[in-house]
């Protein structure tokens, strides 16, 4: 449909309904988003029911599937890293830490995290129309409750490795099953290191809540900075046509 005969500048261009194809990946996600900020751009109206409730669900759950998985992953491994941090893991197989392997591990454990949250900012630039907008929130949504669940199993996790499992009378007795197979000196250095490490639990949990809150206000940072740009660069393209 269009204003006046010859003049196709608002036709109503096809865009993708989000939950017609559900979106199964980011990339599908950024598709549809596309096509709203194309829409939307050249100034057609779109309705607001074009992107329906199961759309909403389609595109948050894609954003909450990406950082739950990214998180149990950071989860696993964080307190390994912090562990070389606070220098009781080697990470080289070498006690003699240095900066290098400090940097390093801090490198690796930020990386899950903020790899996904940098992937999620480079969408920031379709930031624009209300259903672009609108799209890209329930994506923000689904990486925000994932970012919620994922501090709440890591405090239920390195809480119970540390006050039960890791309990200093349960770690001596179990290992007391395997004397005398194992000596007790090799014994007796696994239980001082199990010991030694256990503290990195509760550092670990502080770091992934660190970890959480910039996988979720980095997006949104960049998000911003990056609407602001092209909402600029379309102004631009407004005054010299």
């Amino acid at each position: 449909m269009t204003q006046k005969d010859g003049d196709r500048s608002n036709d109503i261009t096809p865009v993708a309904v989000a939950g017609s194809t559900r979106p199964k990946s980011f990339i599908d996600v950024v598709s549809i988003v596309q096509n709203y900020f194309l829409a939307e751009k050249n100034g057609n109206d779109l309705p607001e029911n074009l992107l329906t409730l199961k759309g909403k669900i389609v595109i948050s759950e894609v954003g909450f599937k990406g950082a739950f998985v990214s998180g149990l992953i950071s989860i696993l491994l964080t307190p390994f890293f912090v562990g070389v941090i606070e220098r009781y893991i080697p990470i080289f197989g070498s006690y003699e830490f240095t900066l290098f392997d400090q940097a390093f591990a801090v490198v690796l454990t930020l990386s899950f995290s903020m790899g996904y949250s940098l992937i999620l900012a480079s969408i920031g630039r379709y930031y624009i129309g209300k259903l672009s907008k609108r799209a890209i929130n329930w994506l923000m949504a689904g990486l925000t409750v994932a970012g919620v669940l994922k501090i709440i199993i890591a405090f239920v996790f390195y809480n119970t490795l540390y006050a039960s499992i890791l309990e200093e009378e349960r770690v001596a007795r179990f290992l007391l099953w395997f004397y005398p197979q194992i000596g007790y000196p090799a014994l007796n250095k696994i239980y001082r290191f199990l010991m030694g490490v256990r503290p990195v639990l509760l550092t670990s949990a502080s770091f992934v809540v660190l970890t959480t809150f910039l996988m979720i206000t980095i997006p949104w940072a960049f998000i911003f900075a990056a609407s602001r740009k092209t909402r600029k660069m379309i102004e631009r393209e407004r005054i010299w046509r």
